[in-house]
C-alpha cells in the first residue's frame, strides 16, 4: 500500500471525530461548515487544527501524520514564523464551555511571559511563572478566583494532598 493512499482515510477519520465532538451551537457548526467549504485538504486540516471542535494533541499528531504520509497534500505552505514575537493581544481559545487566554511577554508593560488564564464553571484560574522566589529560580505561580454569585463551596487541591474548602460569601457578606 502507498503511504499516501493511507492519509486520505486518516484525515477522514479526524473529521469524523471533529464532527462526534461539535455541539449543536452555532460556533461548532460555523467550524464545521468552514471546513467543509475549504478549497484544498491542506486548508480543512488548518482550520481543523485551530477549531476547539477536537483535542488539540489528537489534532497535531494526525496531521504530523497526515504530513508525513503525504506530504505533496498536507504540508503546510510556507509561511513566516512567529514565534519569538511578542503578540499586542491575548490569544483566546474556546473549549465547549471553557476557555483558555494565553498571553505573551510584553516588555512595554512588564506583563510576565507564559501566562495562561483557564475560565470554566464560574471560576478563573491563571498560570504563570513567578520569576526570583527566593534563592530558588522561578516557580509556578496560581491564582483562583470564584466567580459565581451564589453561595457555596470552592474546593482545591495541590499535589494530591487533600481537599482544601474555601466557602463562598453569600450576598450579605456571610461565608455559607
Amino acid at each position: 500500500m502507498n503511504p499516501t493512499d493511507a492519509a486520505g482515510p486518516l484525515f477522514e477519520a479526524l473529521l469524523a471525530e471533529a464532527q462526534q465532538w461539535a455541539c449543536d451551537d452555532t460556533e461548532d457548526q460555523d467550524q464545521l461548515d468552514a471546513i467543509d467549504h475549504a478549497d484544498t485538504p491542506r486548508d480543512k486540516l488548518a482550520l481543523l487544527q485551530n477549531s476547539s471542535l477536537i483535542p488539540s494533541h489528537l489534532a497535531s499528531a494526525i496531521a504530523e501524520a497526515l504530513v508525513a504520509l503525504d506530504p505533496a497534500t498536507y504540508s503546510p505552505d510556507s509561511a513566516p514564523t512567529t514565534s519569538g514575537t511578542s503578540m499586542a493581544d491575548p490569544e483566546l481559545h474556546r473549549i465547549r464551555d471553557a476557555s483558555i487566554t494565553v498571553v505573551d511577554a510584553s516588555p512595554e508593560d512588564n506583563t510576565p511571559s507564559d501566562v495562561y488564564e483557564i475560565q470554566v464553571h464560574g471560576v478563573s484560574v491563571l498560570i504563570r511563572r513567578r520569576a526570583h522566589w527566593g534563592p530558588a529560580t522561578d516557580v509556578p505561580y496560581v491564582h483562583i478566583e470564584d466567580q459565581n454569585e451564589e453561595p457555596g463551596l470552592l474546593l482545591v487541591e495541590v499535589n494530591n494532598a487533600g481537599e482544601h474548602e474555601h466557602p463562598r460569601p453569600s450576598s450579605d457578606g456571610a461565608a455559607t
